[in-house]
């Protein structure tokens, strides 16, 4: 095989595994944390699922389960700690008031009333919700959606795609060598370069359309309502402009 068939394929490995891992993010709602909890009897789907789930993700799964239930991004390397302290703390409640407390009020409560990890919370007016919304779901870097967000997005799209069948595509995307560049170049560097691809893909893309900062330097773009083909279009777009920087 040619060596730039085996890099094409390798690439559609990797996009599919990605695109896997996306797919994989969409079930991580309440009932299913609450379930991992022990608030209600975990099925045997259930059960295989969530351990595929922390095979795949690794501590990264409890940022998601945390995320789930307040709305607050925990770090990966806090989060299983938090996680287990959490669910020791529901059972000891649930000890005390002789019921079974749900995992979302034993958290908000350990959260907010024991170690104060959980901002308290604040009466903004109507007219400010979204904009605060917003600018909280965002990466302080790019001024894409963060990971988090991005999977709960992307959740809804799937939904509407199972109900309505309208087509959706998920571009991946991430910056070669951006190891070494900041190496090289240092990271100040570095996080000109991705607040740059942030600002191209805002302006490559529709209002519709969902983009965010997947990690260090990878990306991630939902495009609702769109083929392969158009995706393609729009990808290769972006990595023009992004050549030409």
């Amino acid at each position: 095989m040619p060596d730039s068939e085996r890099t094409n394929t390798s690439k559609r490995t990797m996009a599919k595994s990605s695109l896997l891992k996306l797919l994989d993010n969409h079930i991580l709602k309440v009932e299913f944390v609450s379930a991992i909890a022990g608030d209600s009897k975990m099925s045997d789907h259930d059960q295989l699922l969530y351990e595929s789930l922390r095979q795949r993700r690794g501590d990264k799964l409890y940022s998601d389960l945390l995320f789930a239930i307040t709305h607050q991004y925990f770090p990966e390397e806090q989060s299983k700690d938090l996680w287990d302290r959490i669910l020791k703390h529901k059972y000891e409640m649930s000890e005390k008031l002789g019921r079974n407390v749900k995992i979302t009020v034993a958290a908000l409560d350990y959260l907010s009333n024991i170690t104060d990890l959980l901002d308290a919370p604040m009466l903004i007016s109507s007219p400010q919700m979204a904009t605060v919304a917003e600018v909280a779901l965002k990466d302080g870097m790019t001024s894409l959606y963060d990971h988090t967000t991005f999977m709960a997005k992307l959740a809804g799209e799937i939904s509407r795609y199972e109900r309505y069948g309208n087509d959706i595509s998920v571009i991946m995307l991430d910056i070669d060598f951006f190891k070494q560049y900041n190496d090289t170049y240092g990271h100040p560097a570095g996080d000109v370069v991705l607040r740059e691809i942030g600002k191209i893909i805002r302006e490559e893309i529709r209002d519709v359309d969902i983009a965010s900062r997947y990690g260090g330097e990878e990306f991630a773009i939902v495009l609702p309502r769109t083929s392969i083909s158009e995706a393609n279009k729009i990808a290769e777009r972006i990595r023009v402009r992004i050549e030409s920087c």
